[in-house]
């Protein structure tokens, strides 16, 4: 599995939350999660935290809005692209047509059923692990994958480390 990437498996979850919900969600709740009694070393801590927390305030925000407009260029380029028919090759063989760059492997399961769509944590382009959001790119056989795979385990198991980490740094900082 591979991170770091925006059509990467750490995405799978972010993506269907927006970013800034998350960590706003999170920022929010966290300094009411601490009990340890405060000391003067603790104090001065909480100073420098709070330095620290404004500064992550705006460089989350700037973040999130660099996020979105190059999300919308990428968006806008896909939307240029040809959108000629592709062919995709479902595991019991029948053919679905979508149009490349912009089909994707939710929408050709929420064709096919809404829970199918619901259900799917990464689909498989070609014997590659593809994001349930990333357009397909041309012909291709396509799966599905849910919690009962190995495929869709291990991607949630990866994704939710992602988010524990990122909420254990955070507590760490309002500690």
């Amino acid at each position: 599995m591979r991170c770091a990437q925006i059509g990467g498996l750490c995405t799978v979850f972010l993506r269907r939350q927006t970013s800034s919900s998350i960590h706003h969600h999170h920022l929010r709740l966290l300094p009411h999660l601490s009990t340890r009694p405060v000391s003067s070393a603790t104090s001065a801590m909480a100073v420098s935290n709070q330095k620290d927390q404004a500064y992550l305030d705006a460089v989350i925000e700037k973040r999130i809005s660099m996020f979105k407009q190059i999300q919308q260029a990428q968006d806008e380029q896909r939307q240029a692209m040809s959108g000629d028919p592709i062919k995709i090759t479902m595991p019991d063989g029948s053919v679905k047509e979508g149009k490349k760059w912009q089909s994707r492997p939710f929408d050709i399961a929420l064709e096919i059923a809404k829970s199918l769509a619901s259900n799917s944590l990464i689909s498989q382009v070609n014997g590659v692990l593809w994001d349930m959001y990333r357009p397909l790119e041309g012909d291709c056989e396509l799966k599905f994958f849910n919690f009962d795979t190995d495929e869709g385990r291990d991607t949630f198991w990866h994704s939710s480390a992602h988010i524990l980490g990122e909420v254990d740094s955070l507590v760490s900082l309002v500690s």
